[in-house]
């Protein structure tokens, strides 16, 4: 299994550590669309990739604005953000410059899937935001009673969209029309809808910490040697989140095999567990062999609902509810052989749109297969031995990007 990319992809590789586009790069495809990436909220590293990859389909794209510039495209960026960013580009330019037009990531994304630059339609501009601080056709849609129930119903843990719109059909619109035909809920459904306010609430970063050192805890006690890694968003370096990600392992190979059920029953011991799903590792499943280009993973999970002791407060809620000894919080306990450790780490961190593109960019231009188990080279039929998310990328050609740059 060496590390070895073959032999005909090998002039491709080469890291997207610098944000400028290649002095030398190759003729544009298309001379009248010229591509320039807001960075403030896109990061360097993460402007770096998608500039290579634009560069790699044939777009012209610029380190600088300028009045060559026709499309600039901006990432989870808000009305407000984009007007100044407009008026410092307008105050800056000289007078007979034409501003650009200012489009979403949406556009950047259909056009590098398409290869070529699609049509700006609506759905892809800022501008009506920029006059009018909305879209009328997304509030429209936001204040429709559908859109309102199904944001209420798919809140409750264990609620998907196709159970939301059925219930919506069947009449139901509010919590208190559930709780009064509970026949039509699961039992995960049931304790969703119980600790609903303290579900829906967000996880601030102090809990997501107090977490991991209880099921760190528990862990030790299971399995001395095993650790405990806290992923998702608050690895990105978000400070609150809508659930806590904890990824176990084992230095030792074959060392984590049942030690969830383990870890599960010392924590229920301690009354630490409200409700909990336990799902058992697939790898050996028809359909989800290691190496396939999949965006679900097959390790051993359990989905819980945790019930998080509280500090002690003085102060109290209002005149006659002290403040609650505990709250509800969701947590996913995964488990992994310390051989996915990396790949796992590098899935379950996220976020799911830099890992869309980057296993996107794998496939495309390395020819790879990369998700939570492995990276697969489908022509040599050998995945890639790595110790660390740096090897990741470093067998894709690219500089390592920190969690925190993985905010996209």
């Amino acid at each position: 299994m060496a590390p070895v990319l073959p032999k005909r992809r090998r002039a491709q590789d080469g890291s997207a550590a610098g944000a400028r586009a290649p002095s030398t790069q190759p003729p544009a495809r298309f001379p009248g669309v010229t591509i320039y990436l807001a960075e403030p909220r896109m990061g360097r590293s993460r402007r770096a990739f998608l500039t290579r990859l634009a560069l790699s389909k044939g777009f012209c794209v610029l380190d600088e604005y300028s009045s060559e510039v026709t499309h600039v495209v901006m990432e989870q960026t808000s009305a407000m953000e984009a007007v100044c960013w407009q008026e410092r580009q307008a105050v800056a330019a000289p007078s007979d410059w034409t501003l650009s037009k200012l489009v979403n990531m949406s556009w950047f994304t259909e056009s590098m899937a398409a290869g070529q630059p699609v049509p700006v339609e609506c759905r892809h501009c800022l501008e009506e935001m920029l006059e009018h601080g909305v879209c009328e056709e997304v509030e429209t849609v936001r204040c429709s009673e559908r859109y309102q129930t199904m944001k209420l119903f798919t809140q409750i843990f264990g609620v998907g969209v196709k159970t939301a719109d059925r219930w919506y059909q069947e009449g139901l619109r509010t919590l208190d029309d559930l709780l009064k035909q509970p026949q039509k809920l699961t039992q995960q459904q049931k304790v969703g809808l119980q600790h609903h306010q303290d579900l829906s609430t967000p996880v601030q970063r102090q809990d997501a910490e107090a977490l991991q050192r209880l099921v760190e805890a528990a862990v030790a006690q299971a399995l001395p040697g095993a650790t405990v890694m806290l992923t998702g968003g608050f690895r990105r370096g978000k400070l609150q989140g809508h659930d806590v990600d904890l990824l176990i392992t084992h230095p030792q190979e074959g060392q984590e095999a049942g030690l969830l059920p383990r870890v599960v029953g010392c924590l229920r011991n301690q009354g630490l567990i409200l409700y909990h799903h336990h799902q058992h590792n697939h790898y050996g499943d028809p359909g989800h062999p290691a190496w396939q280009n999949s965006t679900m993973d097959a390790f051993e999970k359990s989905f819980c609902i945790f019930r998080l002791p509280q500090p002690p407060r003085a102060a109290v809620e209002g005149p006659q509810r002290p403040c609650q000894a505990w709250k509800a919080v969701r947590v996913d306990l995964v488990v992994t052989p310390v051989s996915q450790f990396p790949f796992a780490l590098l899935g379950w961190t996220g976020s799911k749109h830099f890992e869309r593109e980057l296993r996107w960019f794998s496939r495309k231009e390395k020819g790879l297969w990369l998700n939570s188990h492995a990276l697969f080279d489908p022509e040599q039929k050998k995945c890639f031995r790595v110790t660390s998310e740096e090897d990741i990328f470093r067998h894709l050609g690219l500089k390592y990007i920190p969690p925190e740059q993985r905010n996209a």
